[in-house]
């Protein structure tokens, strides 16, 4: 079926479709190629668009020509006699126009929009640019008009700490305040919601119990009020625990994330757009994310955004909702440039580290957390150190050292990449040469990648409100060399010296950056950008419970 399959003009069939058909010749056409066969970047676009629709419609001509096999073989059918089973041009031009009625009549403008261009990848985007030798054209912002929801976050003392004494802050009356009231709700969705109920208070008396009644006092110098975060988070210090979380007014605006390729995230991707379009908010999703669910462009709800390179994310989010695992999580905060809004995780990976909330409560959760029974109950939040790694190139006298930044989550690793000899590095902290690393390669972690490769390495688990940098060696040549904890507030330096036999490679949560050559180094120190996280019950009985889950730590019969 394949190599016949393989001489229909599919490409021509579903051009036919969506136009007047024309003469074709030569190669097949896709939609916007025009009829002089120029191309332009925004072929690259269509293309990404047209790839799940070709392989779909591929996908139903097989599964066709194998159903009509079949009946043909229980009728009594002898290949190559004269009768009246379909051709496959027949068969392939009926699929193709089954498979263009269901993607509806918008998707001619849907693929000529600047939103589909932007769902192509930015490499194929550039290669096309580079073969039609035109310059690439700049990305717009398409959020301008939206503007983030400020909120507030401030510490609980513990009944037993001695700055229990502290008064409660006046400011947090404030919070007390009731939001506007949503838009109603269909009968059958409110019953739901108010099934939930039960759910939500016996959650929060489950962390009355594991925490107990405490004055409220602000973040770091104990100010008279909480701080009130606009435009994602910045932090000078990660000292603080037990944090709390409220938005002054409901969230206007949200991004989802998704794990790309699964069937289960995308089906509750478009559960969880209606149940938020019907909150009356704006849900904003990836280009490339939102052209493989075409229905929910087709879809009469309202408010379902995209955005581009231009916009500037933390300005425009009120919340971030993953859906995936851990790599899902590292991909949504990779699209902010600096300062996050916080971020609800649900798992829908492997292991899941970070994201504590479960797939199937996904309606509970956001109930609690949009506060749609009108509770005010502050959320509980744990902010991730995240590291700043600075790249600089050694200069050669007449030009100066070239730097840039990039922003990590889990862990720094410089290794000997393809090379087969020993990675020597010199270390740095502080500005003091500290030692010379001489084995594959060297780690340095956050706490919150203290239990991935540098837990594989051998370095410790580390619970992610302990505001420290890990330094762990990978395979040292030295019995001696163990992995040692650092402070948040170094600056660890690691170098290529110029006596080494190679250079070395660098890697930032687990994706290849560049290589470093001779006179190299890379500079590592705490970002001022954490990653708000909301916890499912506390930040420690989340860490406990995924590491007990994900490791199987300390699985032990006990002792009878």
């Amino acid at each position: 079926f394949g190599s016949s399959l393989a001489t229909a003009p599919l490409c021509s069939i579903l051009r036919a479709g969506m136009a007047p058909a024309e003469p074709t010749t030569g190669q097949p056409m896709l939609p916007g190629d025009g009829s002089g066969g120029s191309g332009s970047s925004e072929t690259c676009g269509l293309q990404s668009m047209m790839k799940p629709l070709l392989e779909h419609a591929i996908r139903e001509s097989l599964k066709e020509l194998a159903r009509n096999a079949t009946q043909e073989n229980h009728s009594g059918y002898v290949p190559g006699s004269l009768s009246s089973a379909p051709s496959i041009e027949n068969l392939v031009r009926d699929v193709a126009g089954r498979v263009l009625e269901e993607a509806g009549p918008g998707l001619v403008e849907a693929m000529s929009s600047a939103e589909a261009l932007g769902g192509a990848s930015p490499a194929s985007r550039a290669a096309c640019e580079g073969l039609q030798g035109t310059p690439p054209v700049e990305p717009q912002p398409l959020l301008l008009d939206l503007s983030s929801t400020p909120w507030s976050m401030w510490r609980e003392v513990m009944e037993d700490s001695p700055r229990a004494s502290v008064p409660p802050s006046p400011g947090n009356v404030a919070l007390a305040e009731a939001w506007p009231s949503p838009p109603k709700l269909a009968a059958g969705l409110q019953e739901s919601l108010d099934s939930d109920s039960s759910y939500g208070e016996a959650e929060d008396s489950h962390l009355a119990r594991k925490i107990p009644r405490s004055q409220i006092s602000p973040l770091g110098g104990f100010c008279d009020q909480p701080i009130v975060v606009h435009e994602g988070l910045t932090m000078d210090s990660r000292g603080a625990q037990h944090l709390r979380m409220q938005w002054q007014a409901r969230p206007k605006t949200v991004l989802i994330v998704a794990k790309p390729g699964d069937r289960v995230a995308n089906a509750t991707v478009q559960d969880m757009v209606a149940w938020l379009s019907s909150q009356g908010i704006v849900v904003v999703l990836e280009a490339k994310l939102l052209a493989n669910l075409p229905q929910l462009r087709r879809s009469s709800q309202r408010g379902i955004r995209t955005f581009s390179k231009a916009d500037e994310l933390e300005k425009h989010i009120d919340l971030v909702i993953t859906i995936g695992g851990d790599g899902t999580l590292t991909w949504a905060v990779s699209l902010f440039r600096g300062a996050l809004p916080p971020v609800l995780s649900f798992a829908a990976g492997s292991l899941g580290f970070l994201t504590p909330h479960p797939l199937g409560t996904w309606v509970r959760t956001l109930t609690r957390l949009l506060d749609l029974h009108r509770a005010r109950r502050p959320l509980p939040l744990v902010c991730r150190m995240r590291l700043t790694v600075t790249i600089v190139r050694r200069g050669d006298g007449s030009t100066e050292h070239k730097r840039c930044q990039v922003q990590c989550l889990n862990e720094v690793l410089v290794h000997r990449g393809q090379s087969g000899s020993l990675a020597k590095l010199n270390v740095g902290v502080d500005g003091e040469q500290v030692t010379l690393v001489q084995g594959d390669g060297l780690i340095l972690a956050t706490p919150t990648g203290s239990t991935a490769y540098s837990l594989a390495a051998g370095g410790s688990m580390v619970h992610p409100s302990v505001p420290a940098i890990l330094l762990t060696p990978v395979s040292p040549h030295s019995l001696s060399f163990r992995p040692a904890v650092l402070p948040d507030s170094a600056v660890v330096t690691v170098g290529v010296p110029l006596t080494a036999r190679c250079g070395a490679a660098l890697s930032i949560d687990g994706k290849d950056i560049c290589n470093l050559h001779l006179g190299d180094s890379v500079e590592v120190s705490m970002s001022q950008h954490p990653v708000p996280t909301v916890c499912k019950n506390t930040a420690s009985m989340d860490w406990f419970t995924s590491v007990d889950e994900g490791l199987q730590w300390n699985r032990r019969e006990e002792q009878k």
